[in-house]
Formats: C-alpha cells, sequence, structure tokens
C-alpha cells in the first residue's frame, strides 16, 4: 500500500512539472512532416520531451526539439515561414521562459 501511494505521488510530481502553453494558427500549417488544421494547440514541455495536442486533446506526433536561449521569452508565439506556398512551423519561443521548440522538417537531418 505504502509503495502504491509513494508511486501515485511521484506520478503527480511529474505531471505538475510539465508546462503547458497554448498558441492558435490561423492557416493550415505544417509541423515536422504533420500538416495542421487552423486552431487552437497546446504544447506541453516535460524536460526535453515536447507533446502537442489540437484543440480535441489529440495528440500530434510532430518531430521537436528543445533550444535553449539566452534570454528569456516574453510571450509564446509562433515562427512560420512560407516555402513554395506552403506555410511552415520552424519553432514556438515558449513565453516566461528561455525554452524555444524547433520543429524538425521532412527534409532535414
Amino acid at each position: 500500500m505504502l509503495k502504491r501511494i509513494v508511486m501515485f505521488g511521484l506520478l503527480a510530481v511529474a505531471l505538475a512539472s510539465a508546462k503547458t502553453y497554448t498558441f492558435t494558427i490561423s492557416d493550415p500549417a505544417q509541423a515536422g512532416n504533420v500538416q495542421l488544421k487552423p486552431g487552437e494547440y497546446h504544447l506541453r514541455l516535460d524536460g526535453t520531451q515536447v507533446a502537442l495536442m489540437d484543440e480535441g486533446g489529440h495528440q500530434v506526433d510532430a518531430a521537436a526539439t528543445v533550444e535553449e536561449s539566452d534570454r528569456k521569452f516574453g510571450q509564446t508565439s509562433v515562427s512560420i515561414s512560407d516555402v513554395d506556398g506552403i506555410h511552415r512551423i520552424e519553432s514556438v519561443q515558449l513565453g516566461g521562459s528561455t525554452h524555444k521548440v524547433v520543429f524538425q522538417q521532412a527534409d532535414q537531418p
């Protein structure tokens, strides 16, 4: 019984340490190798693990890495480029932190 309580406590601490950030895209955009529809998305960062979820709470599997910046971002913002008429999410700067999530495009290693 004590072992279960300890395990639930550790799980609660792990979940509490994850931060969630919200951003909205107004046009279809590609994040890594995944096409995103317009709407609100939630990005959860737990250490170097990134989870992206759509409005319905479904996880979107987009390859991403976390980079550190030398400055703290004032707000969450999305960097989008237009390549051959395709909107690509390059990165998401996470407000209140020094973290930037960079999406790996299909043509990148």
